[in-house]
């Protein structure tokens, strides 16, 4: 992979980068087990590469030599760390997909990667001190570099500073502890990206950033004017009106207001009305709130472990937006009772419920 990408970076003459592979692949080689049979046999191939020359015009038919003579004799590494050089490859392999332009290809390497750092416990001393980073790589802010070389600085940076925490990513190998990692999920949800070079705030910043916006633009806008005294807008305005929003920072989006205000169902105008003090929208973490205080208050005589399994459930629903019925028979509500929700109420009682979900999640 490394000589794939030192002579795709020749050929597209990105000298940089051709060289900091080469100075790595220099290196790697430099730590072939001096003391195996097979390296000491190929002595006569390896010393061709101590010749400084033979690394200054690095031609086609050098590669081919390296390919061919050097890259076999790297079948005598063992006791290596070989879930850091998995997530290296990864990572060289996604820098070359860039190289080439696979933007396709690119984009599936990069959520691969993504996803190995999301699986890095927090909850290791050694993973947490790295924590900075590891939120950071997960924003598609932290992937939007166009420069080559700032790329390869960011790639290089996890590859030393995360490669190495990689033995310690959580994966479900079988029945076990269930490890609930609520805080990064709440920290995730509470992050919202915007605009083109996607810019990262915190949901409260990026409302206070938006109604800035719009309390400035209703001073002369008319379409907002019609909006605050209550008058109707025609599709067209409406349009018009998004247009002009999403153009300006901080680009606003009926996606990013829907993330913004917790509510996945409103629409542009109706936050609009909202931010102007028209109409009051619930958030989902409200609404969800509300409907299981209904349920419980129309439910007099549900007992303690009851009362418990729907708060957890709430919670669940607050934090996923979502619940299927397999998964109230799931972690986390087999800690309250090993069978989940048919250990703790009546067949009758379970299809209220579900019920009540489903008008949630709809």
């Amino acid at each position: 992979m490394r000589l794939d990408k030192i002579e795709k970076a020749i050929d597209l003459t990105q000298v940089q980068v051709a060289e900091r592979e080469i100075a790595k692949l220099r290196r790697q080689i430099s730590q072939l087990p001096q003391s195996s049979v097979i390296i000491k046999e190929a002595a006569a191939s390896l010393a061709r590469l101590d010749e400084e020359n033979f690394w200054i015009t690095l031609n086609h038919q050098r590669l081919e030599f390296l390919r061919s003579e050097i890259k076999p004799l790297f079948r005598t590494v063992s006791e290596a760390d070989f879930k850091a050089m998995r997530f290296e490859r990864d990572l060289l392999e996604f820098s070359l997909a860039r190289l080439s332009e696979e933007k396709e290809k690119g984009e599936t390497l990069k959520e691969g990667i993504v996803e190995q750092i999301s699986e890095l416990p927090l909850s290791v001393s050694f993973v947490k001190a790295e924590e900075s980073l590891i939120r950071a790589a997960q924003s598609n802010h932290y992937w939007a570099k166009t420069d080559a070389i700032t790329l390869e600085d960011a790639l290089d940076e996890l590859n030393s500073r995360l490669g190495p925490l990689m033995k310690f990513r959580e994966q479900q190998t079988g029945p076990g502890p269930t490890h609930l990692d609520l805080k990064d999920e709440i920290y995730r949800k509470e992050m919202v990206e915007f605009g083109p070079q996607h810019e990262s705030v915190s949901i409260s910043r990026y409302r206070e950033m938006v109604e800035a916006m719009i309390a400035e633009l209703t001073a002369h806008n008319p379409i907002l004017q019609k909006i605050k005294n209550g008058e109707e807008v025609s599709p067209g305005e409406a349009t018009a009106l998004a247009e002009l929003l999403h153009a300006e920072h901080p680009h606003i989006t009926e996606d990013l207001l829907r993330q913004a205000y917790k509510n996945r169902k409103a629409r542009f105008i109706q936050f609009i009305r909202h931010i102007l003090g028209i109409e009051i929208l619930k958030s989902f973490p409200e609404t969800v709130s509300e409907v299981f205080d209904q349920f419980i208050g129309q439910h007099t005589n549900l007992s303690s472990r009851q009362l418990e399994f729907l708060n957890l459930l709430k919670g669940f629903i607050i934090e996923r937006e979502k619940v299927e019925k397999k998964d109230l028979i799931n972690a986390p509500f087999t800690v309250i009772h090993p069978q989940g929700i048919r250990g703790v109420f009546s067949p009758a009682e379970i299809n209220e419920i579900l019920k009540l979900t489903e008008r949630l999640a709809a």
